[in-house]
């Protein structure tokens, strides 16, 4: 125990050095709604280990892109060339083609795997474990991609080695829940190669030269995890070893079909960690299809770095936590969260020499603080990977209250990105930061059947709707307000905000539980159509969709979750056949 506390205190343990990038984001404004990718996971996983101090910021190393040269040491020049095609990201990556930022998306994955090699030349050089946020993109194959996996990363990071002269043994350990169908083609005749696997998914013929489990089906953490340890008693002693520590492994994963609690995976890391305990290894996330699943691997870096027994707030919000700190640090700096700084038009109306006339959202925001947030929100840094350039902020007064554009041009034209009505609006006895109108645009996408138009839009969103919340949360927090509200006018745009907004009224927020569990099977474009249409019954009469208000309190309300419940439990919703 005074081990473990001294360890909490950063005493007596070793850090573990980290790769990463703000560009390992994937630029894929579809990715979380379409294929349920949760495209801020890397992001997750690094702000918590940061926030809490178990890696410092001197531990963090920002990776260089491999080149096309070293790439080409793995994979065919015909493929590498055709990943320059939009049309071929998209299918590796399951979105439509309007969509892929060719160049930034490729540079995302060869800076990833620039990750992995100077994870690999570290961990040799120190003798022990070196982590890469991202990676494990085991399903590249030589002549294909596939899975979300452009280039195996893994594979061309030992070709470079070697390349350098490491001539030494490598095994490969892949626990992500899917074979590596890919790596085993990558690495197939090379010696001095030992590559393992326990996964969950048969894909039909074993991978030719691995030593590979299957679980059974289910599968319970004490099983898995002797499964692991059978694995580690076969693999051969090796000078330098990768791991993927799958992040898919959780029950209710949408793609892995292993079953693990949190738990469990830490106690799989554990295991591996025992094994591989002073020697060099290389740690990668692989995949990872759950809201949990950035846990998984901030438990991995936990268990590196001797904080075994640590576990993360259930209720912990990375995203939050992170808007949090950045507010607190532009305090810190003089001004207050979304405030610009003293400018001349200031000291000139101090002095009586001229009068500020510049537009204020709800009095306080000049356009000026806004894109200064946004810069240092992160916002515009990703919206400039998605293609946008020359990114501005308008700010006006409207009949509906105050309104908020973000400009920006792609392909000689400007668009508009972001168009957001504000306005202060007392609800229920409290002031509520009101949004009128919210629209996050991406007009160089377009709707697909992958991602079908929903009701009330013209073009496909940014993917940013997390974000934008914390934003005009901060928002409400400087301006004393309870929190932020709005009202939501088709059923798909509650669903989304579920998770940090409640209807004001409580019967109202059991209806839309009790329409949630009765609608759970249909797709979501489907279910909001269906309400649109008409074909909605509630206890066998007409429903039709109801807008009202829905709130997320910077401070907890009365507890009135009695009244929801016995709403829910009330109401019960059937969907006739469309035409």
């Amino acid at each position: 125990m005074i081990r473990d506390w001294l360890a909490r205190l950063g005493v007596g343990r070793e850090r573990v050095p980290v790769f990463y990038d703000e560009a390992y984001r994937l630029p894929l404004s579809a990715v979380e709604s379409t294929v349920g990718i949760e495209p801020r996971g890397v992001d997750f996983t690094t702000w918590y280990l940061l926030e809490s101090g178990v890696v410092r910021a001197a531990d963090v190393h920002h990776p260089e892109p491999v080149s096309y040269g070293q790439l080409a040491r793995v994979h065919e020049a015909r493929y590498l060339e055709s990943l320059g095609q939009a049309e071929t990201l998209a299918r590796i990556y399951a979105a439509d083609p309007s969509e892929v930022p060719v160049d930034t998306l490729l540079d995302n994955v060869r800076r990833v795997c620039g990750g992995t090699l100077g994870a690999a030349r570290l961990a040799l050089l120190r003798r022990g474990p070196a982590v890469n946020m991202a990676g494990g993109f085991h399903h590249a194959g030589p002549d294909r991609g596939g899975g979300f996996c452009a280039v195996n990363d893994i594979a061309v990071a030992l070709a470079e080695l070697r390349a350098e002269g490491f001539d030494g043994r490598v095994a490969v350990l892949d626990l992500d829940a899917h074979p590596p169908d890919g790596t085993a083609a990558c690495l197939a005749g090379h010696e001095r190669v030992w590559l393992g696997s326990v996964s969950g998914s048969d894909w039909g013929a074993l991978p030719v030269g691995v030593d590979e489990t299957r679980v059974p089906e289910p599968c319970d953490d004490a099983t898995y995890v002797s499964l692991v340890e059978r694995l580690l008693s076969r693999m051969p002693r090796s000078d330098l070893t990768f791991v993927i520590a799958g992040g898919d492994v959780l029950a209710g994963d949408r793609f892995g079909r292993v079953g693990l609690t949190l738990e469990g995976a830490r106690k799989r890391d554990v295991a591996l960690a025992t094994a591989l305990r002073g020697r060099p290894s290389v740690w990668l996330p692989g995949g990872g299809y759950h809201a949990e699943s950035w846990k998984v691997f901030a438990g991995t870096v936990l268990v590196l770095s001797g904080l075994a027994s640590r576990r993360i707030t259930a209720r912990y919000d990375p995203l939050s936590a992170r808007f949090q700190r950045i507010a607190h640090l532009l305090t810190q700096e003089g001004s207050t969260p979304m405030e610009e700084p003293l400018t001349l038009e200031d000291l000139e109306g101090s002095l009586g020499v001229a009068t500020d006339t510049r537009p204020r959202v709800l009095g306080y925001y000049t356009a000026q603080a806004v894109e200064y947030a946004l810069f240092r929100y992160g916002l515009l840094s990703h919206v400039e990977r998605l293609g946008y350039r020359r990114l501005r902020v308008d700010v006006s007064a409207t009949g509906a209250g105050d309104r908020i554009k973000v400009l920006g041009y792609a392909a000689g034209q400007e668009h508009l990105l972001t168009d957001c009505v504000l306005e202060r609006r007392r609800l229920g006895g409290e002031d509520f930061l009101f949004v009128n109108w919210l629209s996050l645009r991406h007009p160089r996408a377009r709707f697909s059947d992958l991602r079908p138009q929903l009701p009330g839009q013209e073009v496909p969103g940014l993917g940013l709707g997390r974000e934008a919340t914390e934003m005009l949360l901060t928002m409400a927090t400087r301006l004393g307000l309870a929190g932020v509200a709005f009202r939501p006018m088709w059923f798909h745009l509650a669903v989304v905000a579920r998770a940090r907004f409640r209807f004001l009224d409580s019967a109202r927020q059991g209806r839309f539980e009790a329409l949630q569990r009765d609608l759970r099977t249909l797709p979501l474009v489907e279910a909001t159509r269906a309400l649109a249409e008409g074909r909605v019954r509630l206890l066998g009469e007409p429903y039709l969709w109801e807008p009202d208000d829905m709130v997320s309190r910077l401070m907890p309300g009365q507890d009135d979750s009695a009244t929801i419940a016995a709403e829910r439990e009330r109401c019960h919703f059937t969907v006739e056949a469309g035409d």
